[in-house]
């Protein structure tokens, strides 16, 4: 369970007083963006299984793609239907979730159109802004380079223990 194994990573750096971000990225379509509001309660149900026992309530929930400002400013391409992965059709009046109120908000708000997540790979380097720009808001731009430096000298003297282990020289 992935949502289970990210609980069990943030658990700790919450309990060492860090605050716990997911940055969530899903089709912009009436499901996709459903899953991100009710992602919080997901993961507090997860929270309770065993293994976590943690309450998620501290986990920040951001919806860091896709979202209609990003689609309109990377000029990503809109399908014109909402098939589902099922093959059905939400616009569909005999869907059977067609009139729920999640689908009739989307249809309300976008039209009976879609654009997938996998559409960012037309514009990788519009993407990665778009995610850096995300992951820059929690974290210094400048903090992989820090990280790396600091782990340096530790990298050099598992390289040197393994070598000697080995037999070799460093």
């Amino acid at each position: 369970n992935t949502r289970r194994e990210i609980l069990k990573r943030m658990k700790p750096h919450h309990e060492a007083g860090r605050s716990c971000v997911l940055l969530h990225i899903r089709d912009h379509d009436p499901k996709g963006v459903f899953i991100t509001g009710y992602l919080k309660k997901n993961l507090q149900d997860v929270g309770n299984l065993q293994g976590v026992q943690w309450d998620a309530e501290p986990v920040e929930v951001i919806r860091a793609g896709l979202t209609r400002q990003q689609i309109d400013s990377l000029g990503l391409v809109w399908i014109d239907n909402l098939i589902a992965g099922s093959g059905k059709d939400l616009a569909d009046p005999k869907h059977l979730d067609h009139n729920k109120p999640y689908v009739q908000n989307y249809i309300k708000d976008h039209g009976c159109r879609k654009v997938e997540a996998n559409a960012l790979v037309g514009n990788i380097p519009e993407a990665i802004k778009l995610l850096e720009g995300h992951i820059f808001m929690f974290i210094p731009e400048d903090w992989p380079a820090e990280h790396a430096a600091r782990l340096k000298p530790h990298r050099e003297a598992a390289k040197a223990a393994l070598a000697k282990l080995l037999g070799g020289s460093s």
